[in-house]
């Protein structure tokens, strides 16, 4: 087999902890060259993983010898640093958020499909043991017409990276809608069979912007050499409600932080049956099937497979790039879940909904 060579942009905390380490675990794969404009993570990061090229600039990775590029850099950064990756004829794996306006998605998945080369987003939840066990059965009809979602990713005090581009509106685009939420509406939207955004309100507060404290991610030792300006400029909760292109409506909501109840779930109604999924982190409160079976309500706890989300992502992307075949996460999908990220915050910000023409 011949030896497929990755560049990664951007070494921060998920390039460290997720993608070096389960690149090292796919045969026939190596890690050959990484860029950073932290000269101190640069070298760190590479010496820790044995990585051969470095680069403060990342246009400089695009030009060496290496067949795809992992994109974790600012999310600002991401659809030029896409587009550039793929013009220089390198496959795209591209950290959520894809991007911050649904123009940019557009441009992406045009430059993808005039060179032909994969472009693929970063959403392991996808790869999640409910996912697994339930779009085959949403997709069989199993559970009727879904007309009702919920997707919530909630933190009492966990706002990343505090004063980093993770809280820099410039670079980052929001806060924890962009970051966090992104995880729970791509799922949504996925299992429901990606119904587009018809009309969009939403809403965002600032509660603990001169009270914030740093919520411990990413770790520490994946910090190396960054300076943080103690600067917030975007919301710590923000709030969205989608009616979709099949009439139904979805609910989403993020925070990184607030007098809360905490963790990720999401629901899904359906007229033969629904699903609820709460946070997977806690067994004792386990991913139930609502149904009906000769007019007895029954609740069934399916088994839930085993899951290493971001260790199959990744080898999802690097057999989609030896295969020459699409990635699991479609245009549509994400077209839809940037224009209801785009929706929620041009809401806020005027206060009125966002009526978006869909494509029916």
């Amino acid at each position: 087999m011949e030896k497929l060579k990755v560049g990664i942009i951007g070494t921060g905390g998920i390039a460290q902890l997720t993608h070096i380490p389960s690149l090292k675990r796919i045969e026939g794969v190596e890690t050959t060259a990484i860029a950073d404009v932290n000269q101190e993570k640069l070298r760190y990061v590479g010496e820790k993983f044995g990585i051969r090229y470095t680069f403060t600039d990342w246009e400089k990775l695009l030009e060496t010898d290496i067949d795809a590029v992992i994109i974790c850099s600012p999310n600002a950064l991401h659809a030029e640093q896409s587009i550039k990756a793929m013009r220089s004829g390198k496959d795209v794996l591209c950290e959520k958020p894809v991007c911050l306006t649904s123009k940019e998605a557009e441009d992406i998945f045009s430059v993808a499909d005039k060179t032909k080369k994969i472009f693929m987003a970063a959403f392991p939840r996808r790869f999640s043991g409910e996912a697994k066990v339930l779009k085959p059965m949403i997709d069989r009809g199993e559970f009727g017409e879904i007309y009702y979602i919920k997707a919530s990713y909630l933190r009492r005090r966990g706002i990343p990276g505090l004063g980093t581009w993770f809280t820099d509106k410039k670079l980052a685009g929001g806060g924890p809608m962009m970051d966090v939420g992104v995880h729970m509406l791509d799922l949504v939207i996925y299992l429901s069979g990606a119904p587009e955004p018809e009309i969009i309100f939403g809403t965002k507060y600032e509660k603990f912007k001169d009270k914030a404290t740093d919520g411990g991610w990413p770790p520490l030792e994946t910090r190396v050499g960054d300076k943080p300006k103690g600067k917030m400029d975007v919301e710590d909760l923000a709030c969205g409600f989608v009616k979709l292109s099949t009439g139904a409506t979805l609910f989403v909501e993020a925070s990184w932080a607030g007098n809360s109840e905490t963790g990720l779930k999401a629901s899904l109604f359906g007229t033969l049956a629904g699903v609820s999924m709460p946070d997977p982190q806690d067994p004792q409160s386990p991913v139930r099937i609502f149904s009906e079976n000769h007019g007895v309500l029954t609740d069934v706890v399916p088994f839930m497979p085993p899951s290493d989300m971001y260790y199959e992502e990744m080898a999802h992307f690097i057999e989609c790039v030896r295969k020459r075949k699409g990635p699991i996460t479609k245009r549509r999908e994400i077209m839809a879940v940037v224009k209801i990220i785009e929706g929620i915050y041009r809401s806020a910000e005027t206060g009125k909904p966002v009526i978006l023409k869909s494509s029916k």
